[in-house]
């Protein structure tokens, strides 16, 4: 199943902003995500709600995310430097 992805405004931003090689192994991660959310899952924390959120890292940047099976989205939360 293709989940659709929604990004943050601040993780797109950031997304905009990264070398164009960077940028281009995080998208393909995405696609990757989109495709099987659960499958590359690295590590795992809750938000304030209680949320799973997923995590994964590519490079030196971290994709968080949390998959939201009944409307059939990945939401993800944050990209950036994996060491924030």
């Amino acid at each position: 199943m293709n989940y659709r992805l929604f990004i943050l405004d601040e993780a797109m931003e950031f997304l905009i902003g990264m070398k164009k090689r960077d940028r281009h192994q995080v998208r393909d991660k995405l696609e990757l995500i989109r495709s099987y959310p659960s499958y590359h899952t690295e590590y795992e924390r809750r938000d304030a709600v209680g949320r799973r959120i997923s995590g994964c890292i590519v490079g030196r940047h971290a994709i968080e995310y949390w998959e939201d099976a009944a409307d059939g989205d990945v939401k993800v939360t944050y990209i950036g430097l994996a060491d924030r």
